[in-house]
């Protein structure tokens, strides 16, 4: 085997096997199978014959599946798929059930492969109370999820918030679509102005040291998923009459690409478990 070969061979192989690995049904998987061992039975083809064929294969192969998945990227997240209903409950410490959060997707936009949505948010109590209420904007581009952290600040409190178009471009969580263990994600944080009772005061939010620190298997009744554990440290600092008011949190999610978040855990500064959440309903 002269050294041409070889390095078609190698060249071959190693982009097969990479575009075997992202072939997501069992369909694309046979169907690169067939086309390799048709190849591979075919000896008689000359030296840069074969290298022009690996390279012309290859690049179509990795053209036709990566096109595909950034198409279905987006499109596939929960967030993005217009009157779908997710409801998110809610447990206190101690696993009891405290509430749950509805999730209503409206008014998808499509601007190629970019995405935008609106979430309106209600939340109720254990007995079925509505409690509060708030509206979000997310984002998606290319399979990055742009999450509007102003999803948890009640509606009341939103419409009385002084915030300035940088502010706002700031208001999100990113979470990259290509996700692995180790990986350290963005940081992100919003300040808002509210004015309580004629009393003016300013909250900070911070979500710092985000991380991907495993994979875990998550299962509800509304599914089972793969999901990403992502950790990072959370803050809270209100500031009113000059005195700020601290509250330090270390939250974990997990995050399933392509769909969207399934479970969250909050614990204090001490690791006392405070609270956390799940998927528990998904409704298109």
């Amino acid at each position: 085997m002269s050294l041409f070969e070889a390095a078609a061979g190698h060249t071959f192989n190693f982009v097969f096997f990479f575009v075997l690995y992202r072939a997501k049904s069992q369909i694309e998987r046979e169907m690169l199978s067939s086309l390799v061992t048709h190849h591979l039975k075919n000896k008689k083809m000359k030296t840069l014959n074969l290298l022009s064929k690996c390279f012309a294969f290859s690049f179509i192969l990795l053209l036709t599946l990566g096109s595909k998945t950034i198409a279905q990227d987006c499109k596939n997240f929960y967030y993005m798929s217009n009157n779908t209903e997710v409801e998110m409950t809610m447990y206190d410490k101690n696993g009891a059930k405290s509430g749950v959060q509805t999730w209503k997707i409206s008014d998808v936009k499509k601007d190629g492969s970019d995405f935008q949505s609106t979430i309106n948010s209600t939340f109720t109590n254990e007995k079925g109370e509505e409690i509060t209420k708030a509206t979000g904007t997310y984002k998606c581009s290319g399979g990055k999820l742009m999450a509007d952290i102003r999803m948890s600040i009640p509606q009341d409190q939103a419409k009385q918030a002084k915030l300035g178009e940088a502010e706002l471009n700031k208001a999100y969580l990113e979470y990259p679509s290509n996700l692995s263990e180790g990986m350290q994600l963005p940081d992100a944080f919003f300040d808002m102005e509210v004015n309580t009772s004629g009393i003016p005061s300013t909250a900070h939010f911070e979500m710092k040291n985000r991380k991907v620190v495993g994979k875990e298997k998550i299962t509800s009744d509304a599914g089972s998923w793969d999901a990403y554990k992502i950790a990072y440290d959370a803050s809270m600092k209100i500031k009113m009459i000059g005195i700020g008011i601290p509250m330090v949190m270390q939250t974990t999610e997990w995050f399933v690409p392509d769909f969207g978040v399934v479970k969250s855990e909050t614990f204090s500064k001490k690791g006392n478990k405070m609270g956390s959440t799940l998927l528990t309903k998904l409704k298109k």
